[in-house]
């Protein structure tokens, strides 16, 4: 598995999608701990068969806006067979 995959910027915007969806949404949420490639497919987003899914982090507790979501995503998806991302992948998120 490599350990600095470049992730585009689709799928950068696809999984900080996800992540937002999942964060209000229990039910998707539980089926991404039961099947991430799943889940992640049902909602579209085309994860990469050469990668280990992403963790889904917690939510950071406040309001974020989408680009900051992105932009953090990318960031911590850039180096994904050695992060989970931990809530504080998102510290740079500005309140919406």
């Amino acid at each position: 598995m490599p350990e600095d995959p470049t992730l585009s910027p689709e799928l950068r915007r696809q999984i900080a999608r996800f992540v937002a969806r999942a964060w209000s949404d229990e039910s998707l949420r539980r089926e991404f701990e039961r099947d991430p490639r799943a889940a992640l497919a049902e909602a579209g987003v085309d994860w990469p068969r050469e990668l280990a899914p992403p963790d889904l982090p917690d939510h950071p507790g406040q309001a974020i806006d989408l680009e900051s979501l992105e932009s953090s995503a990318g960031g911590a998806l850039g180096t994904i067979g050695t992060v989970s991302c931990p809530t504080g992948c998102f510290s740079g998120g500005q309140n919406a």
